[in-house]
C-alpha cells in the first residue's frame, strides 16, 4: 500500500517537472524574443534620428543647383532675378520726368478766347432755364465772363468761314480749326476779321459785345464747338 502511494507521488512529480521545464523554456524564449525585438527597434530609432539630422544639414550651393537642374520646370535663378539693377529706379524716375516735361511743352488743342471764368456750362440734351427768354432750352455752348470791349482771340489757328449777325446770339464769327469749328458769339458789331481770313492762335478777331438771348447774365462771350455738324461739349477740345 505504501509503495503504491509513493509510486503515484513520484509519477506526479515527474509529470509536473516536465511541465515546469516546458513553462520555463517558454518563458526564457519569450524574454529572449522581447529583448531581440527591443534591440532592433532601438537600432531603427537611432538610424531614423541619424537620417533626420543628416537631412537637416544645409546643402551646398552646388548641390542645390544640381537638384534644381535635375527637376523639370525649375529654372536656376539668374543674376537678373536675384539682383535688381541699381539704375532701375532712376530710369523710371527719368522716364516720368520726360513725360511730365512733354506734357508741359505740348500746346493745348484750343484755348479760351477770353480770360474770364466759365459760369454757364454746356447742357447737351438737358433743358436749362434761360432768364432772359424766361423759358427752358438747351445750352449748346459755354458762357465765359468778359468785360465790354475786351479783345476776343482765336483759340487756335484756322480759317474764318462765316461772319454774321444773329437775332439771338449777336455778332458771330465762325472759324474752321481743322477737325472742328468754333462759333464765337456775342462780339461787338465790327469784328476784326472777314470770311476767308486765316488767323493764328491768340490773334484778336473782335471785341466783347452782347449775346442778345442772354442779356440778363453778366457780360460774356458764348462759345460753341461744332463737330460733324452738331454742337459738342467744348471740353472736348479744351483738354
Amino acid at each position: 500500500m505504501k509503495n503504491r502511494l509513493f509510486g503515484q507521488l513520484g509519477s506526479m512529480l515527474k509529470n509536473n517537472g516536465v511541465t515546469l521545464v516546458l513553462v520555463g523554456a517558454l518563458a526564457l524564449a519569450g524574454v529572449f524574443t522581447y529583448q531581440t525585438v527591443n534591440n532592433i527597434n532601438k537600432q531603427l530609432d537611432e538610424q531614423h534620428l541619424q537620417n533626420i539630422r543628416q537631412s537637416s544639414q544645409p546643402q551646398s550651393q552646388q548641390e542645390v543647383e544640381d537638384v534644381q537642374t535635375e527637376q523639370e520646370n525649375v529654372p536656376l535663378p539668374s543674376a537678373s532675378q536675384t539682383q535688381r539693377p541699381a539704375s532701375s529706379s532712376s530710369a523710371k524716375s527719368s522716364s516720368r520726368s520726360q513725360r511730365s516735361e512733354s506734357r508741359r511743352n505740348t500746346t493745348p488743342r484750343f484755348t479760351l478766347p477770353v480770360s474770364g471764368k466759365i459760369f454757364n456750362a454746356f447742357s447737351g440734351d438737358e433743358l436749362v432755364y434761360n432768364r432772359t427768354m424766361d423759358d427752358w432750352r438747351t445750352h449748346n455752348g459755354i458762357d465765359i465772363s468778359a468785360v465790354q470791349d475786351e479783345a476776343v482771340k482765336a483759340g487756335a489757328a484756322g480759317t474764318v468761314t462765316k461772319v454774321y449777325t444773329d437775332g439771338l446770339l449777336g455778332t458771330v464769327v465762325e472759324i474752321n480749326h481743322g477737325d472742328f469749328t468754333a462759333r464765337y458769339c456775342g462780339l461787338a458789331r465790327q469784328p476784326h476779321v472777314k470770311e476767308g481770313d486765316s488767323v493764328s492762335r491768340g490773334q484778336a478777331i473782335g471785341t466783347v459785345g452782347q449775346v442778345d438771348m442772354e442779356v440778363m447774365e453778366e457780360s460774356h462771350i458764348h462759345l460753341e464747338i461744332i463737330m460733324d455738324g452738331a454742337a459738342v461739349n467744348p471740353d472736348t477740345v479744351l483738354k
